[in-house]
């Protein structure tokens, strides 16, 4: 059967009609009756806007937190917490965040760019960082038995922090030398905020883990400058702090700093040895220490003998003395008959030789065959010293006699000049005051013992002066890079105590 399109369109339309009944007589109906309740559905509507309010603080405060997570977390990861640095003579630092992980590796020199090399450590775990850098320095030669110290150098904020980061890494980098067989001396320190040592680093162009490790050694030893050091390898102060004598409060040390560089105690001992002219069995003291001398490491060695003090410095690396200096020990007990004069055969001017009632031949009768080869002070050319020679001369019975003491002539008795100081040999006299010899005189005597001329010599210093009941002359004068200081006898003309170095 064909259905007709308007029958389909009623039945919609009835269908529409039943599902939606027409009730609007009734609602209107109903609202008149309950107008007075229409208060109650303005409430409803309140609390749903509270609510919403409360919804909407709630995600705020979700994601403040979130966003504070977040920024924490990017602290965290990408702020420094220490700077360590590793320093030999490459100089490297390296900046960790808090947990350790590496934000930045810089070289501060040419020497650190070799280590580094092309290796990227960033986001690295500092354990392996310095693993790699240890091994890139054993592989390019900077830590090797010559020199085989290293400084860890850590910075934090938190004091504690940093020296806990310190030990760690200090006893890591002593067992990564030791696992590969090598020897080696680490340094560890923890920096402390500073800002005139800063400074200082910066004058000198060095690190701030540098400057204080000389610090330390400045506040242990005397005698030297921040310049002086700031030039030296850590090696070299390591070598110094060996002998500073204090306990470094700031700097813990682990191993022994190699001195393979250096010709050792025992050559520069047998250097000072011969020059002075002393059997070695025969000193009553004896001390050696590694010091630094106007920027060169040497060996300071001080000895006594035969009532005599001397000290050498010994260049650690040439041999070459650098220092001299000999004076009478005011401990020992030097007979009181007997009189110091100029290391030499007694030819030193006429005024001595005068003085004593001898020439030069009188004291010539040596046995030769027991002297020493002959060695010149610096610049000595043409000298009639004859070093390890020591004669005695008593005018009594017009004999000279030899010993095998050095480095001075001593006489003995009565000089033959009756009321002078050279009358010692004479108990009971007094010492004369007056002076017999000048002040040119002094001069030609210490101008003659240095093997130097008057011309060659500038004179900084000619000064009589009354020391321990002495009269005596003290003379200082250069020539070229060579200073010299004497003090002359200014009655008798003898050499009490002299003393060259280099400038």
């Amino acid at each position: 059967m064909k259905i007709k399109e308007t029958d389909v369109n009623a039945k919609i339309r009835q269908a529409y009609v039943n599902a939606v009944p027409d009730i609007c007589d009734v609602i209107l109906s109903d609202c008149k009756q309950e107008k007075g309740q229409v208060v109650i559905m303005e409430e409803t509507k309140k609390k749903k806007s509270f609510v919403k309010y409360m919804m909407a603080a709630a995600a705020c405060l979700v994601l403040i937190t979130g966003g504070g997570f977040g920024f924490n977390t990017y602290r965290l990861n990408h702020t420094v917490a220490s700077t360590i640095s590793l320093e030999v003579n490459p100089s490297i630092e390296i900046a960790v965040n808090e947990k350790e992980r590496v934000l930045n590796v810089k070289a501060l020199n040419k020497d650190g760019e070799i280590v580094i090399g092309d290796m990227d450590f960033s986001g690295s775990d500092i354990d392996v960082v310095i693993n790699a850098l240890i091994g890139s320095m054993l592989r390019n030669g900077y830590l090797n038995e010559l020199a085989n110290s290293i400084l860890i150098s850590v910075d934090n904020a938190d004091p504690e922090k940093g020296t806990i980061l310190q030990e760690r890494l200090t006893e890591k980098v002593n067992e990564l030398l030791e696992a590969d067989g090598f020897f080696g001396a680490v340094l560890g320190q923890t920096l402390t905020d500073d800002s005139e040592l800063q400074k200082q680093a910066d004058l000198y162009g060095i690190t701030l883990g540098k400057a204080q490790l000389i610090e330390q050694i400045l506040e242990s030893t005397q005698g030297h400058t921040f310049e002086e050091l700031a030039s030296l390898s850590i090696n070299e102060l390591n070598l110094l702090l060996g002998t500073a004598g204090t306990d470094m409060d700031k700097v813990s040390a682990m191993g022994n700093a190699s001195d393979k560089a250096y010709i050792g105690e025992g050559k520069a001992k047998e250097i000072a040895f011969a020059y002075a002219g002393v059997p070695e069995n025969a000193v009553t003291f004896y001390q050696m220490e590694m010091d630094v001398e106007k920027g060169v490491m040497v060996y300071e060695i001080e000895f006594h003998y035969n009532g005599f003090e001397y000290e050498y410095d010994i260049d650690a690396q040439t041999g070459e003395i650098v220092k001299n200096k000999k004076e009478v020990d005011d401990d020992a007990s030097v007979g009181a008959d007997e009189k110091f004069v100029p290391e030499s055969d007694v030819t030193v001017n006429e005024t001595v030789d005068h003085y004593y009632g001898i020439s030069g031949d009188d004291t010539t009768g040596a046995d030769s065959g027991t002297v020493p080869e002959s060695i010149n002070l610096p610049g000595q050319t043409n000298t009639n010293y004859n070093y390890g020679t020591e004669h005695h001369y008593d005018p009594h019975d017009n004999e000279s006699h030899h010993n095998d003491t050095h480095h001075g002539t001593y006489y003995s008795g009565d000089s033959g000049n009756s009321g002078s100081t050279g009358n010692t040999g004479n108990s009971g006299n007094t010492a004369d005051t007056s002076v017999t010899i000048t002040a040119d005189q002094a001069k030609a005597i210490a101008l003659d013992h240095a093997g130097q001329t008057a011309d060659a010599a500038w004179f900084e210093k000619v000064e009589l002066d009354y020391d321990d009941g002495v009269w005596e002359y003290e003379i200082e004068f250069k020539v070229g890079n060579l200073e010299y200081e004497y003090d002359i006898d200014a009655q008798t003309g003898a050499i009490r105590d002299y003393e060259w170095d280099h400038d």
